[in-house]
């Protein structure tokens, strides 16, 4: 079953080239990829590109009795065909398998994979990027890649969380500033609505308490957003604000460090099919939220929900991204007539 809200039309017509990381070759990742490509009919959304091994891909299939796959070994990212799983091998083919271990070797493979498939995605060759799950640290990538650290926002049906690195009123005004951006041009949320929360373990609006950071940084950025017309509400309490469900009234949430204490009820609520996506860079790239798990490596028990969603959240992105884009790359000029007569004619090539 498909999730999030995926654009069922395409302006072009044109089927979009996702490109996929091979992730940790010891861990999970190739068995999320094969469950996700055994269904067909994700062939009618996209032209799939893995960065990978056919050799590692062929070992991980057999030892774990997975489906067989349409495979198109390619050279490049431009031989890539519809209706299959297009595979650029990346120089990994003499990898060692070793279910469930950590090596330089493995790391080392999800690096050159994911630096070949950034690559093809600047020199526009795919459109986006999925990371299957590594050890490599996608976000800090993202930025030596691209020169500017993207915001990691973590994403299910409706429910986005971004996270903020900094608590400075001024970082945080331009978190809130890049969300609010985010959601309108990349989720096409209209009049996004943001909550804030808060620094400090139950102190928030409903608490009526307010710490240090909460009186003299975080307030002072929500009112500052306020002002530069962003609807900004908070900071609301962790402890409260997930299990009294006040996160279905907002478009967004933006959390002040202390990750893990977020992500744990948010795994909670998307029951481990949560997705990642990088807001604020010029490239659409997305990840399932999801680590290595090489303790569940070669078992084929892992479930490929939360990559299939990742996959579909980077199709839906980029589909919004290029709307939006053709949008408002040639907007209506406004026009104003007084007193107009029934005859009077509308000259567009005019400036009124």
């Amino acid at each position: 079953m498909r999730s999030f809200y995926l654009m069922e039309v395409d302006m072009s017509n044109k089927l979009i080239k996702i490109g996929i990381t091979q992730g940790d070759t010891n861990g999970v990742s190739y068995e999320l990829i094969i469950k996700t490509f055994a269904a067909e009919e994700i062939f009618e959304l996209c032209i799939p590109v893995l960065y990978g091994s056919s050799k590692v891909l062929a070992y991980h299939r057999k030892e774990m009795a997975l489906p067989s796959l349409n495979i198109n070994v390619i050279s490049h990212a431009d031989q890539a065909k519809t209706d299959y799983l297009n595979l650029v091998n990346c120089g990994c083919e003499e990898v060692t398998v070793d279910f469930g271990k950590a090596t330089p070797e493995s790391e080392s493979a999800a690096v050159q994979s994911m630096q070949m498939a950034f690559d093809d995605l600047k020199a526009g060759m795919i459109d986006a990027l999925v990371f299957a799950p590594s050890n490599v640290d996608e976000r800090q990538f993202l930025s030596q890649q691209s020169g500017k650290m993207p915001m990691k926002t973590v994403i299910h049906n409706n429910l986005r969380i971004a996270f903020a690195d900094q608590l400075t009123t001024d970082s945080l005004v331009c978190k809130i500033k890049d969300l609010h951006t985010s959601l309108i041009h990349d989720f096409a949320v209209t009049f996004p609505r943001i909550a804030v929360l808060s620094f400090n373990r139950g102190k928030g609006i409903k608490e009526r308490e307010e710490g240090r950071e909460e009186a003299d940084i975080i307030i002072p950025a929500i009112k500052a957003a306020c002002e530069k017309g962003i609807i900004c509400v908070g900071p609301y309490a962790i402890n409260n604000f997930f299990s009294d469900r006040d996160y279905m009234k907002f478009s967004a949430v933006l959390a002040i460090t202390h990750h893990g204490q977020v992500l744990m009820p948010f795994r909670s609520i998307s029951s481990g099919e949560g997705a990642c996506y990088y807001a604020g860079i010029p490239f659409v790239a997305t990840a399932p939220d999801y680590d290595a798990a090489h303790g569940n490596a070669g078992k084929n028990e892992s479930s490929e929900a939360a990559f299939r969603n990742a996959f579909y959240l980077a199709l839906d992105v980029f589909r919004t991204r290029k709307i939006d884009k053709e949008i408002h790359a040639n907007p209506l000029k406004k026009h104003y007539f007084e007193n107009g007569l029934d005859n009077e004619k509308l000259d567009l090539t005019k400036e009124y």
